[in-house]
């Protein structure tokens, strides 16, 4: 047997002001995610990647007439048409002004 064991005084592993403390951060965690979440309810939860920001910019601009870049020939039609136009003579217009005669 120990000598004193009666006298001795145990706490215990909680008191009250611990549950306080626990149940408020508790609740500030839970109301953050709650608020968090409803902040953020009308977003996706990661933005997209490049690759697929690339693709789907790709695909509006083969669909979309009025977006300038579908207006624009290829590389290899333009390359052309300058060779083309190197090579040809420049034929006047035809028109005559009073300051050109």
């Amino acid at each position: 047997s120990v000598f004193g064991l009666g006298s001795t005084v145990c706490f215990p592993l909680c008191a009250l002001a611990d549950f306080i403390m626990i149940t408020v951060w508790v609740v500030l965690a839970v109301s953050g995610m709650v608020l968090q979440l409803y902040r953020e309810r009308s977003r996706p939860f990661f933005p997209p990647s490049p690759y697929v920001m690339w693709k789907q910019e790709r695909e509006r601009r083969k669909t979309n007439i009025l977006d300038p870049s579908y207006h624009v020939p290829s590389l290899w039609s333009r390359l052309k048409s300058r060779l083309r136009d190197a090579f040809q003579r420049r034929e006047p217009a035809g028109e005559r002004t009073p300051l050109l005669l």
